[in-house]
């Protein structure tokens, strides 16, 4: 038994589908590393204090309450991934160093706001940073060093 006609209904699954599916996603925590903390090139702002007031919401880091502290490193994703390989060096458990340094930028929500809106002050400065990997990527951001 052959199709004779068009069926709308099986056409609009076939195109919805993929899109429904791709919504219902959660990020890896390799993408929420790289959401949270990859910023290359660096997004361009008068200052250090306008680039994390920019940044942090726009990062989604401010939604429900500030969030306290957050480093930007501003490299590309595989410079950044790669600490967890050739670009590293193992430290404690599952965290690496980076062997060269990075420029980064440290935002701190400014005064004691926990709610938005958020205010904080940013500082740049270009250092060696520790992250967690898992399966050999970077998933959770430590420190800089």
């Amino acid at each position: 038994m052959a199709l004779k006609e068009p069926r709308p209904a099986l056409l609009l699954l076939l195109v919805l589908l993929p899109a429904w599916l791709a919504l219902g996603r959660r990020e890896t925590r390799h993408e929420k590393f790289h959401r949270q903390h990859v910023d290359f090139p660096k997004t361009s702002a008068p200052d250090a204090r306008r680039y994390c007031n920019l940044l942090m919401p726009r990062r989604n880091l401010t939604a429900d309450a500030c969030k306290p502290t957050n480093t930007f490193i501003h490299a590309g994703p595989a410079e950044v991934d790669g600490v967890c390989s050739s670009g590293g060096t193992p430290s404690t458990e599952n965290y690496y160093d980076s062997n060269a340094p990075f420029e980064i930028t440290t935002c701190r929500v400014a005064g004691g706001a926990q709610r938005p809106p958020c205010n904080y002050r940013g500082r740049t400065s270009t250092q060696r940073i520790r992250v967690a990997c898992v399966g050999g990527l970077p998933v959770h951001y430590k420190t800089q060093l």
